[in-house]
């Protein structure tokens, strides 16, 4: 089977992307659909075929670039609508994980991105060619090395290899290439193909394994060969610029920061000169010639960001995950996995503190709000709890429970040992298993909800299947036998959620325990493991087959199991990976800091349909007899990452900005927020909790106030 499959179905055109499990669909009126190729197009592409329709139906409110030859002709954001004469032109359609182009002769169009969805109207009927590109990524090779931080220099030198381009288009995602992997051996070893490229830009520091690891993400997107050096600099085009302050990691986030802010800026004078909110901040803080900055090569262009102060990007643009590296050649294979989802890197890791991980009860108890906060945990049943904590509290599972220093992203992954606290812990593992996933038979999405507690019911009713253009097979199981639930967590499916409790020896069935250390295999991509001290059984999971999952750290009341475990399930239907979900659930959750990912922190169960998933944040406090302050919050993921334009559907303003964690404020009338709030099942938090578009209206909040 193709990765990228077209299929005619009654009222349009199917696309399937069996690897990223996306399902798009598109109304047309065509009777046939035939293959073609893709060397028309301007962009590299997977499929295309042909249609003869009237015109194009895309079932959300889609970002449309029209080219026409070298030039934007057209732009219309969501809320908006324009239209050109005939012409040749191609047209790439935003917000949806796979890349879409449509590409038409000699016709005359108008695009319509008003209401719920987005239509292209040709006039008549007319053939029009639909390409597609999954966005799943292998690495071009693998380096090998011996355990020297000279080796380990060399194959980080070869990441720039994978860059689509040294132009600012670099700053875009799909631009960016999966860096070459690394294995250790006797001998250095890289094919030609990797060399590092050739763009005069080079980054100098002390030849230890945690500058090499601090530098790694910023020569990657730089391009740059990274050498043994006294005092950290980077040179580029014959211009030496010394590091910004003492600590190699410190400073190398700051220039990754702020030149990828200023390639997204000057990167509006190239291929897509939109009117972008952060390109009006920087250029009021400095004056920059934009277009000749964009006509430089990347040593020039690199140097004379560099010459910018780093005041004129701070604060401009918000990151979305931070991995601290224990600086050890044993975490050298994860670090091509780790830059390709270009975060910042701290090596050495700031020191972590071993925390105690019981909940407390005064904390707890503002959320309970005066009700018994001794509650039975979810370490074992009612009438054992006081025993099931004795033993957990002294289990330790093969690590200690740490506090790693705060990010200021929403991702946060430890590479080292123990157990992170609030951060998640991948493993090569969990990587290669998602570059390496195999074609799916089918799109439709497989979750396994399995409740062995009867009590615990209301947690698994309703969670997932709310998402019209996505095809869920829920199948829910309770009080199962240990050999029922075996089967349930060994099940071809895509996503397990178990309710319980869970001791050291295992998590609990009907009848005894079932310890996940001894399943033969887990297909499930994620899986949440909602029932105390649940990390060692969950990273089982992930040793057994699972990318990645949600455990806990510690005992959680069941209230606050519930309420985190309901929320992480419906954010993962809504599109969100597994950090963003954890970090919206446990946003005003007391003892929310409990739960942890074990695993890859990026997987995502299904796709979003307006590019990142989105949170509206209000403040009843902004809320007036009129109007209302909202703002939106992005949430990068894996497959619509750093770079990508957002176009929030609150306003119907040209204006885009830059996808990130960054609260971007709107003052709307409650007419406008009423019918954002009725365009589509989304997350709000209102004054920290979360809540839903189509539980709530303006009428409600206002009764906050």
């Amino acid at each position: 089977m193709v990765n990228v499959e077209f299929e005619r179905v009654d009222g349009g055109l199917r696309i399937h992307d069996h690897i990223e499990s996306v399902t798009y669909e598109i109304g047309l009126d065509a009777a046939s659909v035939e293959p073609a190729d893709t060397d028309a197009f301007r962009v590299p592409l997977t499929r295309a075929v042909d249609v003869t329709t009237d015109e194009l139906v895309f079932p959300t409110l889609s970002g449309i670039f029209v080219h026409e030859g070298d030039r934007v002709t057209l732009d219309v954001t969501p809320g908006e609508r324009d239209d050109r004469g005939p012409g040749t032109y191609e047209i790439d359609v935003s917000a949806v994980r796979l890349k879409l182009y449509v590409r038409v002769e000699d016709a005359p169009l108008s695009v319509d991105s008003t209401g719920d969805r987005t239509v292209v109207d040709f006039g008549g009927p007319t053939t029009v060619r639909i390409g597609v590109r999954s966005l799943h990524e292998h690495p071009a090779g693998t380096v090998t090395i011996t355990d020297t931080p000279r080796d380990l220099m060399r194959a980080v030198s070869t990441f720039g290899s994978a860059m689509k381009t040294t132009s600012p288009e670099r700053s875009f995602p799909t631009m960016r290439g999966h860096p070459p992997t690394i294995e250790c051996g006797d001998s250095f070893d890289a094919p030609a193909d990797l060399a590092p490229p050739d763009t005069d830009v080079r980054i100098e520091v002390p030849e230890r394994y945690e500058d090499v690891y601090a530098v790694s993400t910023l020569a990657y997107y730089l391009c740059a060969t990274v050498v043994p050096g006294s005092s950290p600099r980077v040179v580029a085009g014959g211009r030496s610029f010394a590091f910004p302050y003492d600590d190699v990691s410190r400073s190398a986030n700051a220039l990754l920061r702020h030149c990828f802010t200023l390639d997204c800026v000057v990167r509006t004078e190239g291929l897509y000169p939109v009117d972008l909110a952060e390109r009006d901040t920087v250029t009021e803080r400095a004056d920059l010639d934009l277009a000749a900055l964009y006509e430089r090569p990347l040593a020039a262009r690199t140097a004379a960001y560099l010459d910018v102060p780093l005041a004129v990007t701070d604060g401009v643009f918000a990151w979305h995950l931070t991995a601290d590296v224990e600086p050890s050649i044993d975490r050298a294979e994860l670090l091509p996995y780790l830059v390709n989802d270009l975060p910042f890197v701290r090596s050495p890791a700031p020191d972590a503190d071993v925390t105690a991980t019981a909940p407390d009860p005064t904390t707890v108890s503002e959320f309970f709000r005066g009700t018994d906060v001794d509650a039975f945990v979810r370490s074992a049943r009612p009438d054992d709890v006081d025993d099931a904590r004795a033993i957990d509290s002294n289990h330790e599972a093969g690590g200690r429970v740490v506090s790693p220093v705060d990010a200021e992203t929403v991702g946060h992954a430890w590479i080292g040992e123990d157990y992170p606290r609030g951060a998640s812990k991948p493993t090569v593992e969990s990587y290669r298993r998602r570059i390496d996933r195999t074609v799916a038979e089918d799109t439709v999405i497989d979750v396994t909800v399995v409740c062995n507690d009867p009590e615990m019911r209301e947690e698994a009713a309703n969670l997932y299947g709310f998402r019209d253009m996505i095809d869920f097979d829920i199948e829910t199981h309770f009080d199962l036998t240990v050999a029922e639930t075996r089967a349930a967590l060994e099940s071809e499916t895509d996503f397990i959620h178990f309710i319980g409790h869970i001791t050291e020896d295992g998590v609990r069935c009907r009848d005894g325990t079932l310890d996940a250390r001894t399943l033969d295999a887990v297909h499930a991509d994620a899986f949440i493991l909602n029932g105390c001290r649940s990390y060692a059984q969950g990273m089982a999971l992930v040793d057994a087959g699972a990318l990645g999952g949600v455990v806990t750290l510690a005992d959680v009341y069941d209230r606050i199991a519930t309420t985190v475990g309901r929320s992480a399930a419906r954010l993962l239907d809504a599109g969100f990976d597994l950090h963003g979900a954890l970090n919206v659930a446990t946003e005003n959750v007391a003892a929310g800091s409990h739960y942890t990912i074990v695993g890859n922190g990026g997987v995502t169960l299904c796709q979003y349909p307006f590019g990142c998933p989105k949170v509206a944040v209000v403040d009843s406090d902004e809320i007036n007899s009129e109007s209302l302050t909202v703002s939106i919050r992005d949430y990068i993921t894996r497959d619509v990452g750093p770079g990508t334009f957002t176009s929030p559907i609150v306003t119907d303003s040209p204006i885009r900005y830059l996808s990130s964690p960054a609260d971007h404020e709107f003052d709307l009338s409650h007419q406008q927020f009423d019918e954002v709030l009725s365009s589509g099942r989304a997350p709000l938090l209102v004054d920290g909790e979360l809540h839903w578009s189509d539980e709530i209206d303006v009428s409600i909040l206002s009764e906050r106030t």
